[in-house]
């Protein structure tokens, strides 16, 4: 059971890992895909490629509260011999308090991302404008230091599962393609 326990916690870090460093200083974002449902938000990210590398705005608009049922598939693709390879994939709900105290990833990253803007792994979502400035994890932060040089894609899928209904509404889709070098 331990050893169940902590290969799960092992994927979830690696594919966070992956997430964190598509925004970092030596890492270069090469392509960013995006779409977002309008009857959930607008939804802006702009890459910017500085000398020391790129980094991330992120412009939104929540059009209603959200306090449950947010799902996040997450993928981790290298690419290897000319095609891309899913690495590591999961899925979390986000606003489940049980699963939050078991990922150590997720403060980590909330500590970052708390620093460039109102953006953050917490729920409650409540309607808004939320914002991401010049967002870049430090060279020398443990997540940054975890993912070898290569070219890699991050692709996130946000759904919502509204409370009593059977199935889930697609939010948004995001994909970074970047390269570590």
């Amino acid at each position: 059971m331990f050893i169940c326990a902590q290969r799960w916690i092992w994927r979830r870090a690696v594919v966070l890992v992956g997430l964190a460093c598509a925004i970092s200083a030596k890492i270069m974002i090469t392509q960013v895909d995006y779409v977002s449902n309008p009857d959930y938000l607008t939804m802006k990210v702009q890459i910017n490629n500085e000398t020391e590398g790129s980094t991330v705005d992120v412009d939104g608009n929540l059009y209603l509260d959200v306090e449950q049922g947010v799902f996040v598939n997450i993928d981790l693709d290298s690419k290897m011999d000319g095609e891309y390879m899913t690495m590591i994939g999961t899925s979390k709900e986000l606003c489940n308090k049980d699963e939050a105290g078991m990922d150590p990833v997720v403060p980590l990253l909330n500590d970052e991302l708390e620093k460039f803007g109102n953006l953050s792994f917490n729920c409650p979502y409540k309607k808004g404008f939320y914002r991401m400035q010049r967002f870049r994890m430090a060279n020398d932060h443990m997540l940054v230091k975890m993912v070898p040089p290569g070219e890699y894609i991050v692709k996130m899928d946000l759904q919502h599962q509204r409370p009593n209904a059977t199935t889930k509404v697609q939010v948004f889709k995001l994909s970074f393609f970047f390269e570590i070098s």
